[in-house]
């Protein structure tokens, strides 16, 4: 009786944990900071190691990201900036509360927890959909920046992660219309919301998304093509016709893309494709191994000392600098081919994972796609919120494969 209390009890609290989580995930980096240490400290007090390690052990999702971590934190022992390297070791080590939800989750409390992070994201949305209609005004932004609690490129993501899983929901045959028509509304004003967070990273991710989504639930054929046809067009069009911030940020895109081909770096997307050209460099001086964790700015200084490409000044400042804006470019300098491997090996593992549930696999492939297409133009492992988004999603992703493995067991 004492050890059924006992479950009962930790069970309680991680789940009303995980609710109060995932609702706090797009609002508060400190309640971000909190929940990570709070849920090991849970793990710790509840003492179920063994067989916690028995489901890690057996998931090759797991293996494959405790080798990639792994072999990241080895590389701090070849990298030159020991300070940087620490500073993104700590982010990485969110991910020990990965396991421990996989874990503790059940497959019965997913939906509520994915639903309370999009009442999250509802709250955020209120916020910033008051700053760009004047009626508020928050940390001192307004209609400018309507984006409340962080950086544009992040809410873009967010917002983005948010619109593909209400979008799979209407998609979907388990619910009604009646169920579905407040879905459609609040997938119109998250979408809505996309648009006008001058977020181009997140936008991008949510036109592939789209087409994912409509593959999964139509397969490849003329009406999987009609239909994302139509709603990308209705959204990314009529965007551009009606709201002045998204027609402005597409246009800067395209003129930047125009001027880096003309040999100009120095905007946007042209410092993002001056740092292709840096770290190849540094891969041809370091290939296998990379040069440690948190040695970018350091092998950036030192490829262009060598070779420059002409770029400006302000180019080769910026690289000297600054991460590269890429997360598959900053494993390849600093982990090298192997962690480039390691990392490929991980994403292919997550994508791999039976999940029985077909809500559940699906906000496993689609929150995965925005954050792979994300990570192109944004170095999402070394920024808190977009760690915890991901953290969020594997987890969610894990605990329905491994729910399965228990349920086959029994």
């Amino acid at each position: 009786m004492t050890k059924l209390f006992t479950q009962f009890f930790f069970d309680k609290i991680f789940y009303y944990s995980s609710l109060a989580f995932a609702f706090s995930l797009p609002l508060s980096r400190a309640a971000v900071s909190f929940f990570v240490l709070w849920f090991v400290a849970i793990f710790i007090v509840r003492k179920d190691y063994a067989k916690a390690w028995q489901s890690i052990r057996t998931s090759r999702a797991l293996v494959a990201m405790g080798a990639f971590i792994a072999f990241m934190f080895a590389s701090a022992l070849w990298s030159s900036q020991t300070h940087e390297a620490l500073n993104q070791i700590r982010l990485y080590s969110y991910w020990i509360i990965i396991p421990i939800l996989a874990v503790s989750l059940k497959k019965e409390w997913l939906p509520h927890i994915i639903t309370a992070f999009i009442g999250g994201m509802f709250v955020s949305e209120i916020i910033a959909y008051g700053m760009y209609f004047e009626l508020w005004t928050f940390k001192g932004h307004g209609s400018d920046y309507p984006c409340p609690f962080m950086f544009h490129i992040h809410y873009s993501i967010f917002l983005a992660t948010t619109a593909t899983i209400l979008l799979s929901r209407i998609l979907s045959d388990r619910y009604t219309w009646r169920t579905k028509l407040p879905m459609l509304l609040f997938f119109l004003t998250s979408s809505g919301n996309l648009m006008i967070s001058t977020g181009r990273t997140g936008q991008l991710a949510f036109l592939v998304a789209i087409a994912v989504a409509v593959i999964i639930h139509y397969r490849l054929t003329i009406k999987s093509f009609v239909i994302f046809l139509t709603l990308s067009s209705f959204l990314f069009v009529g965007a551009y016709n009606s709201i002045d911030l998204f027609q402005k940020r597409l246009d800067q895109g395209v003129s930047d893309i125009r001027q880096f081909q003309e040999g100009n770096f120095d905007t946007s997307w042209g410092l993002r494709a001056a740092f292709w050209i840096v770290t190849y460099d540094i891969i041809r001086e370091h290939p296998l191994v990379g040069v440690g964790i948190g040695a970018y700015k350091s092998a950036a200084t030192e490829v262009l000392a060598k070779d420059n490409h002409n770029f400006s000044p302000e180019t080769i400042k910026w690289c000297q600098s600054n991460d590269f804006h890429n997360q598959y470019l900053m494993i390849l300098g600093q982990g090298g081919l192997i962690g480039f491997a390691l990392m490929i090996w991980m994403f292919i593992e997550l994508f791999r994972l039976k999940i029985k549930d077909s809500e559940l696999k699906e906000f496993s492939v689609l929150g995965l796609t925005v954050f792979i297409v994300s990570a192109l133009s944004e170095s999402l492992w070394t920024l808190q919120f977009p760690i915890i988004l991901f953290i969020f999603i594997v987890s969610i992703s894990l605990s329905a494969n491994l729910s399965k493995r228990r349920c086959l067991k029994r």
